[in-house]
């Protein structure tokens, strides 16, 4: 079995394990816990425009069930998607006006190319910076001029309120039990069983959105991290990648490299973060703002007893600044790569990232390594990698798509041919292929991508409150108790009307 049918295998399977992120606790109703979360360079070659995605043998493709006369009539797809004021959150993967060289486009024109000759339409990319707006004019107007739309999470918790979206499991077209379509989220994206977007692989931005650990292998050494724990990657195949292990590593990097007497840019750090970590380690840990009950319907999780001593653990980590540095309040604007820049010079241990991050790490000349999230403790059975509710999108059909039938049709169509030829050039090709730096590497990417969750309390936010806890690492705030006794009864006011919006 290749890698890619593995991860799919994995992406199906990982849904059995979802029940505890559904609702059930660890240790029942009474406990006040939340439950465990179900919270080497080479030259980019271009395909010709008609080659077929390579499937490696022994793999079977799966293909969509769809009519064999499926005929488009020569629509013109419009799919909305994202702009971004900041390049690296730009979807590269809508839209290839023409064969360049580089992988991702190249895959993305002949998957384009592909759909749109054998259904007889057009596939067209529309990149905004006003997704919510647009998407808002478009079905007012009722012109049809959005059939799709992939949605940041943020912005599509507030216009699935609104009814902007087609409830997916009530189109017929649409299978989304295929591979093309990540489980995770069909399960836990849906509120009273109403799903109105699904992440797919006609995206990839989900899987760049989705949040991991680095480490230097030089740093692991020097400090002699080796002799004491071993393989770092058998810590984390053991189960021992805990909270435990990650402080006590992260508190015993530090040194004044520049000996100015001052903790700056110029020295070194246990961990470089950023503040989306706060939520990231919490759901890590095994909990979630929000967790759904039996009957599909999320309740806050936050601020349970042991959401609340998570909470406290992570800011006794994070706000130890002799060790860890928030690069958003050193760099401002420019964190991104001012962060890469500190750790290639070897001034960090631990870097927190999401995969977008790591693309960065292409080129660097040191050696470094890939993991998941610590978990809690080893009583922690699985690992948990949230998708980054802010820059994280879903596939959307709007109400004003021009047939919702032929929508759900087109979506099966796009999301497979990206399933075989799009994925394994990002996953594959890119990720494992072109980044990892050893095969370990590429293992915990497969333990990653098949531990993803969607955290509800982050993505609709009631009360907004969960926004407001990353945005405490700004200031080294970790009063969590006060703020949350001023602001729980907005939360759940706005999380009963928020519910009212999902009845029949």
């Amino acid at each position: 079995m290749n890698t890619l049918k593995k991860l799919a295998a994995l992406l199906l399977a990982s849904l059995l394990l979802l029940t505890a992120f559904a609702g059930c606790s660890e240790g029942g109703e009474d406990n006040g816990d939340a439950p465990e979360a179900a919270p080497q360079q080479t030259d980019d070659v271009s395909p010709a425009a008609d080659d077929e995605p390579e499937i490696e043998a022994g793999e079977e493709r799966i293909d969509p069930d769809l009519p064999a006369d499926l005929d488009f009539g020569g629509h013109a797809f419009q799919i909305l998607n994202n702009d971004h004021t900041i390049p690296l959150w730009t979807q590269r993967d809508i839209g290839a006006e023409e064969l360049t060289g580089e992988a991702i486009n190249d895959a993305v024109f002949n998957r384009n190319g592909t759909v749109s000759e054998k259904y007889n339409c057009e596939v067209v990319s529309r990149k905004t910076l006003n997704l919510a707006g647009e998407l808002s004019t478009a079905i007012k107007s009722g012109d049809q001029s959005a059939d799709l739309a992939t949605v940041q999470l943020r912005t599509f918790s507030s216009k699935a309120q609104d009814g902007s979206f087609v409830e997916l499991h009530s189109v017929p077209s649409l299978d989304l039990t295929k591979p093309w379509y990540d489980q995770n989220s069909v399960a836990e994206v849906s509120i009273k069983h109403k799903l109105y977007g699904a992440a797919t692989d006609i995206t990839l931005m989900d899987k760049q959105a989705t949040t991991a650990m680095v480490f230097s292998k030089p740093v692991y050494e020097d400090y002699g991290f080796l002799g004491t724990y071993g393989s770092f990657y058998d810590l984390v195949r053991e189960g021992k990648w805990t909270y435990d292990v990650l402080y006590n590593m992260a508190t015993s990097v530090s040194a004044d490299l520049d000996g100015d007497g001052k903790r700056t840019k110029e020295d070194l750090y246990g961990l470089l973060f950023q503040r989306d970590t706060l939520t990231s380690f919490f759901n890590g840990f095994g909990q979630a703002v929000m967790t759904k009950n039996a009957e599909d319907i999320p309740e806050p999780t936050l601020m349970t007893e042991q959401g609340s001593d998570t909470l406290d653990r992570i800011f006794d980590l994070l706000y130890q600044e002799d060790y860890c540095m928030n690069v958003m309040i050193t760099f401002g604007e420019d964190y991104t790569d001012n962060m890469v820049k500190m750790f290639e010079q070897k001034q960090s241990l631990f870097l927190w990232i999401r995969f977008a991050d790591v693309e960065n790490l292409r080129a660097m000349d040191i050696d470094f390594g890939i993991s998941p999230v610590p978990m809690r403790d080893e009583a922690q059975t699985r690992y948990y990698s949230s998708v980054n509710p802010y820059v994280g999108t879903l596939t959307c059909i709007p109400q004003c798509a021009y047939d919702v039938e032929m929508t759900g049709y087109f979506v099966e169509a796009l999301a497979s041919e990206s399933h075989y030829r799009v994925l394994p050039e990002y996953y594959e090709i890119n990720l494992k292929g072109k980044v990892a730096r050893d095969q370990e590497s590429r293992d915990m990417m497969d333990t990653i991508f098949s531990s993803r969750i969607y955290d509800l309390g982050q993505i609709y936010d009631p009360g907004d409150f969960a926004n407001t806890l990353i945005y405490m690492t700004m200031s080294h705030d970790r009063d969590v108790a006060s703020k949350w006794a001023k602001t729980s009864k907005v939360v759940n006011k706005t999380l009963e009307k928020m519910l009212a919006k999902f009845e029949d």
